[in-house]
């Protein structure tokens, strides 16, 4: 009895010791491909002008039209203040689809399922997601470095999420847009990408630098631009974040007058929010709107010399920037601005350059009647 169980402990302790070898072992690896120059294959894109075909929500957000090899359409939703893309695990179910499906490992101990995106996508012309640095997928030792779509588990968050947009058939976050430029045309709901802008853009008053996390070899790691606004005077580092969404409360659907499950937004720091509350008393406040947290409609916002407005803004922790996301970007940012103020702008974004435009006719369509424009 007594020798039955040392043994169990002996081959229990030594699967232990390799879990934990393997894990070391990978995190040094790991860390290698953080502080290269260069990690995947995949040169930035510098073709001709391509319209993307597209899917516009509420003018504020936006889908990817994905063909697949199946003949079908899937809708990809666009955040580039996104982490990892995905594709939703009932998309891969398809008796076509399923074959392609691979399992990696993620910190070399972790199995999750992904599907490389070339296997799926019957367009060449799209553009392809760039693998992600902080998130790299193992087999088991060497890494993916092909673009690829996470498959994830349907939990709690994904489930709520699939339940409020159910349009959403993937995710392309910041990786989707690395590498390359894009406009962003709110105002027509088109969606370009290869549309670079230049070095001497810059001096163009609605032209400004986007900051990205670099690493010591001066090689871009995470594709989270800083930006910046105007408001009230003062200047506040943002995270340009085209996905940012308020989840409405029957609150919020009550006092913004809509009968959306979700909206596009922008979001603030708390210690921000509760300043523009102190200071302006006559700025409308909808309380417990994006699920329990309020939102303040802020009526004038100054992006490069474009004065638009109304934006709303969600109260977020100010931990939210300080600790987690400074993470992924280059400098503490205070916010991050969405739907709610680009639906004012075509806006193009040169990952490349590094430069960001914003283009307004500075009058846009009041979607939400309660709610004043101004021009």
């Amino acid at each position: 009895m007594k020798r039955g169980i040392k043994i169990t402990l002996s081959i229990l302790g030594f699967i232990v010791l390799v879990v934990i070898t393997q894990f070391l072992v990978v995190k040094k690896l790991d860390g290698k491909i953080l502080e290269s120059k260069q990690f995947a294959e995949i040169s930035a894109s510098y073709g001709s002008p391509l319209k993307i075909p597209s899917k516009f929500m509420d003018s504020t957000r936006f889908f990817i039209k994905l063909p697949l090899i199946t003949n079908d359409t899937i809708l990809a939703y666009c955040d580039t203040g996104g982490g990892f893309s995905m594709i939703l695990p009932r998309i891969t179910e398809g008796k076509n689809i399923t074959p392609h499906v691979k399992t990696g490992l993620i910190k070399g101990i972790m199995p999750f399922d992904y599907i490389l995106f070339n296997d799926i996508v019957s367009d060449p012309n799209l553009p392809r997601p760039y693998p992600m640095r902080n998130f790299i997928v193992r087999t088991p030792f060497s890494p993916v470095k092909e673009s690829f779509l996470m498959i994830p588990p349907m939990d709690g968050e994904l489930k709520m999420v699939s339940e409020k947009m159910p349009d959403m058939d993937a995710f392309l976050g910041q990786g989707f847009f690395m590498g390359k430029s894009w406009t962003f045309d709110y105002l027509k709901q088109e969606i370009w990408t290869n549309t670079p802008l230049n070095r001497n853009d810059e001096s163009h008053p609605d032209v400004q630098r986007i900051g990205l996390k670099k690493n010591n070899q001066d090689a871009v790691i995470f594709g989270h631009p800083s930006m910046e606004i105007i408001v009230d005077g003062e200047p506040i580092d943002v995270l340009f974040d085209t996905g940012a969404s308020f989840v409405l409360s029957d609150n919020g659907k009550k006092l913004l007058n809509t009968d959306l499950e979700t909206m596009g937004g922008s979001f603030i720091a708390s210690s921000i929010f509760d300043e523009w509350k102190r200071k302006h008393p006559d700025w409308k406040i909808y309380t417990e709107s994006d699920q329990n947290r309020d939102i303040i409609e802020v009526p004038l916002v100054k992006v490069g010399s474009h004065e638009i407005g109304p934006v709303l803004f969600a109260k977020r922790k100010d931990e939210i920037w300080s600790e987690s996301m400074v993470q992924s970007m280059d400098k503490i940012v205070k916010g991050a601005i969405g739907g709610s103020l680009l639906r004012y702008f075509k806006v193009t974004i040169d990952y490349n350059s590094q430069l960001i435009k914003f283009e307004s006719t500075g009058t846009i369509e009041n979607t939400h009647p309660d709610i004043v424009q101004i021009e």
